[in-house]
């Protein structure tokens, strides 16, 4: 019998309902590729590894614990946001995050796994759990304009010195998450940020362009809702960089210094540093740049920075795909350079997954036609 995912995640959500817990992994392993190219699903499957750790324990399980899959993943999720908040000094208290694990019965078992999962440097965890490094007081840091002047408004406030974040999102708890990382970054004085969020897009492209309309600032930053800006000067080396040059036109964190035939940037040497979880694991991705700008013909769409606005193509690119390459070459036909920054240390976390890669070789195709006709 065929599964599609629907149907997949509908019996593995009555498998948890109904207790049979020791099922769940043989099911979603029977349907391997349908498992591995959905995220929820992957990640209940690497969940299991939990489960018989806690059950050869004698323990109550992680499956008992919660209600039905929408549960498990919200009780994973919210443990791994509480872990990166530690290792990025972006939480202020640890009171929140026992509580959490009190009031969830959260296991030993449960916790090291999901810190393997989601953490990179995991001595520092272990380091402020056991006291033996603190815990970032809260401050002024990362205070933005909007929240020390009530009621400021975007006309109040010189289009030059506005920085717009622009997120499409079709998950608020990961939205919210962003926006949260984005609240703590520390804004240089005089500047006021702002944050839109675009819902319900038809595309990428098509959704930046709504949100780059509505704003007037000059320096924007799109960026998916599952990047988190963990480096709190990140947009004081943004703004240095563009006003540096003004034939800058847009930033990214990981680029390519040329597009191979093929379209796929990814085949080529690259430039960048990153730190990317994949369910099961989060590394550092890391193309050390050799001079402090690296000039590139396409950076990832996971951040892109811009002071200028050029419409984004969505009379070609209706879905979710080289939208961030397209843009990287319209910014480039027009005379900007595209620039990846040599950094000491990533600037962000891309919880991405896996990727879908549905329609990639549909959108990979306009990609060539329009742009690598060299």
């Amino acid at each position: 019998m065929n599964m599609n995912t629907s149907q997949l995640k509908q019996q593995t959500d009555e498998l948890l309902q109904n207790g049979r817990y020791d099922e769940i992994k043989e099911l979603l392993l029977s349907y391997k590729s349908v498992t591995e190219k959905d995220n929820d699903l992957a990640a209940v499957c690497y969940l299991c590894t939990i489960y018989e750790q806690e059950k050869a324990a004698g323990q109550a399980d992680i499956f008992s614990k919660v209600s039905d899959m929408e549960d498990l993943l919200n009780r994973y999720t919210a443990l791994k946001f509480y872990l990166r908040r530690i290792e990025f000094d972006a939480a202020h208290d640890l009171e929140s995050f026992y509580q959490f694990l009190a009031q969830n019965q959260v296991s030993s078992h449960e916790l090291m796994r999901v810190i393997d999962f989601s953490v990179f440097n995991k001595k520092k965890i272990f380091a402020v759990m056991n006291g033996s490094m603190p815990v970032r007081a809260a401050s002024d840091m990362g205070k933005t304009d909007h929240e020390e002047e009530q009621g400021i408004s975007e006309t109040d406030v010189s289009a030059k010195m506005q920085i717009c974040f622009i997120i499409c999102t079709n998950d608020p708890v990961y939205a919210d998450e962003c926006v949260y990382y984005i609240n703590q970054l520390i804004v240089p004085d005089g500047y006021h940020i702002d944050i839109l969020t675009v819902e319900d897009a038809k595309s990428m492209t098509s959704g930046y362009n709504e949100a780059m309309q509505h704003s007037k600032a000059k320096y924007k930053v799109y960026l998916h809702h599952d990047t988190f800006i963990v480096y709190p000067h990140f947009l004081r080396d943004i703004l240095r960089i563009f006003q540096s040059d003004g034939e800058i036109g847009m930033i990214g964190v990981i680029g390519a210094p040329r597009i191979p035939e093929n379209g796929i940037m990814w085949d080529e040497k690259r430039y960048g540093m990153i730190y990317e979880q994949h369910i099961y694991e989060t590394v550092m991705l890391s193309n050390p740049c050799t001079h402090p700008l690296e000039e590139v013909e396409a950076i990832d769409g996971l951040l892109m920075a811009t002071q200028y606005d050029i419409a984004w193509r969505e009379d070609l690119f209706d879905k979710w795909d080289f939208y961030d390459c397209s843009q990287s070459m319209e910014f480039i036909r027009r005379g900007y350079k595209v620039v990846v920054p040599k950094t000491e240390e990533p600037w962000c976390v891309h919880d991405c997954g896996f990727i879908n890669l549905k329609d990639y070789d549909g959108e990979r195709e306009k990609f060539v036609r329009e742009y690598l006709h060299r």
